[in-house]
């Protein structure tokens, strides 16, 4: 179908515009990705991760929520800052070592030479009441970006009432003052224990072989760790 001039498909859709954000990963797309998104996470840390979800989902299409979670879950339990740890592993999932290398050079160099530069500007104007005034909207502006980070993460990664208990529990041992490394190690080995749980329960209900006693089709891998 001819639209304008351009190509589309039944829906509509430019198939131009498709296919680049389809299109496979590349060192310059990924290294370009970073340098964008760089400059404009204010607050960094848990607060790009809007801005991740939007350049590696939206407008490029390399991911989809659930893998991006999973990179997210795993940059949060790894020790550094969590920004740079979900680049270097959202690289990493794109194109393997060299997309790592690509990702990393887009998140550290813009960062730096912009905190240097902020570091510079704050030593001359620190003291201005308008400077400080500025800086704690900034704040609140960070802590709203990191509330909507949470929900988006969330919203793939609670799916039922057991992981939503288990969000629940985990929000309650923080208020409480557990460190955070025993919540990643226990919510790690939980859901290591609910998954095994779930093939069981799952094997349970499918023939066994005449041979080995076990379920036919069933996942038997664990076994081997018992």
């Amino acid at each position: 179908m001819e639209t304008d001039g351009k190509r589309t498909d039944g829906n509509g859709t430019n198939r131009k515009e498709a296919e680049r954000k389809i299109a496979s990963p590349t060192f310059a797309g990924i290294l370009w990705s970073f340098l964008k998104l760089a400059p404009i996470s204010f607050g960094g840390g848990y607060a790009i991760f809007p801005a991740l979800e939007k350049e590696m989902i939206a407008n490029r299409g390399w991911m989809d929520d659930r893998e991006l979670a999973e990179s997210l879950s795993l940059a949060a339990a790894a020790p550094g800052g969590v920004g740079v740890n979900a680049a270097f592993l959202i690289g990493y999932r794109l194109k393997g070592i060299w997309g790592a290398v690509a990702a990393g050079i887009g998140a550290i160099v813009p960062t730096f030479a912009i905190v240097l530069g902020l570091f510079l500007i704050y030593q001359r104007t620190g003291d201005s009441p308008k400077v400080r005034a500025a800086l704690g909207g900034v704040t609140w502006g960070i802590v709203t970006l990191i509330l909507f980070a949470a929900l988006r993460i969330g919203r793939s990664a609670i799916h039922d009432k057991f992981t939503a208990g288990l969000m629940l529990a985990a929000l309650a041992c923080l208020l409480a003052g557990l460190p955070p490394l025993y919540l990643i190690v226990g919510g790690a080995l939980i859901g290591i224990a609910a998954a095994w749980t779930r093939d069981r329960k799952r094997d349970d209900h499918k023939p066994a072989s005449p041979m080995t006693g076990r379920a036919v089709g069933g996942d038997t891998s664990y076994m081997y760790y018992i």
